[in-house]
């Protein structure tokens, strides 16, 4: 690097953030199990205009997409469980059609230890790369949420790696959930960059200092997600590399009981990154 690149490069205004966020409903679960109208006009009043979805609170999608129109919403990412996709992959499609989704998540890979273990992998990327081809036919893309129990050791590096190779790319990608591949061990930007294309989705949370890392998603008590910027994750860095390696879609997410204080203060530090 010569000087004066050295000097441009010191003089260049820091990277911005430039993504629109979307919030995924789960974080006003409780809310929303006692009035959706409601919980769905606050999410437009705090700013949000694209849904995560996945319960529908009693409703039929069609009721509930309406609701998300009167209040000017969209969803353009569905979750559905595993047994949901095993047991009837067309009747996913059907809902996340209805509420105008473009994306299906699918979390949590059946496993028989805490962790994802090696003879895991291979039947659970045939699985998802057969629903991923069926709801391609059907003009949706299945994504697989990751929640930290992926990268324990394999001959590929780790977990998830085996199950990147695995998974066909053409049907299968992955919504980075930031908090839990902290939790996992890993940097989220670090591997943003390693799979540039392969995370079109993200949630955005950040985890307690001082939370034990490294076990299961039931061992992490809700409190334990905290407002952005004040846990140990980089949010910055993981934002910023997203918007370079091909994230399309980013969903605020607080599992918080009382999360609305907790949005409210993530939503001024992500206005600073602006």
């Amino acid at each position: 690097m010569t000087r004066r690149t050295f000097l441009a490069a010191a003089a260049a205004p820091p990277a911005r953030l430039r993504a629109e966020i979307g919030i995924n409903i789960y974080s006003l679960r409780y809310k929303a199990e006692k009035d959706l109208p409601g919980t769905l006009a606050l999410v437009r009043e705090l700013g949000f205009r694209d849904v995560e979805a996945g319960d529908l609170y009693g409703r039929t999608p069609q009721a509930f997409t309406e609701l998300l129109r009167k209040n000017g919403l969209k969803a353009s990412s569905f979750g559905a469980s595993w047994d949901a996709l095993k047991k009837d992959t067309p009747a996913v499609a059907a809902q996340a059609h209805a509420v105008g989704a473009s994306y299906v998540v699918c979390s949590t890979i059946p496993h028989s230890a805490k962790h994802l273990a090696e003879r895991d992998c291979a039947p659970a990327a045939d699985h998802l790369n057969q629903w991923g081809q069926r709801l391609a036919e059907a003009g949706l893309k299945l994504s697989y949420h990751t929640h930290g129990t992926e990268f324990d050791a394999s001959p590929d590096g780790t977990r998830f790696d085996t199950l990147a190779k695995l998974c066909d790319a053409r049907y299968v990608s992955f919504e980075m959930d930031i908090f839990w591949i902290v939790y996992g061990g890993q940097d989220p930007a670090t591997l943003l960059k390693r799979y540039p294309g392969r995370f079109p989705l993200m949630h955005v949370k950040d985890i307690r200092k001082g939370t034990k890392l490294g076990g299961s998603p039931a061992d992490v008590l809700e409190e334990e997600s905290v407002p952005l910027g004040t846990g140990i994750v980089d949010v910055r860095a993981a934002l910023l590399a997203a918007q370079e390696c091909g994230v399309q879609h980013y969903f605020l997410e607080d599992e918080a009981v009382d999360a609305v204080p907790q949005i409210r203060q993530s939503l001024k530090y992500l206005a600073g990154l602006r």
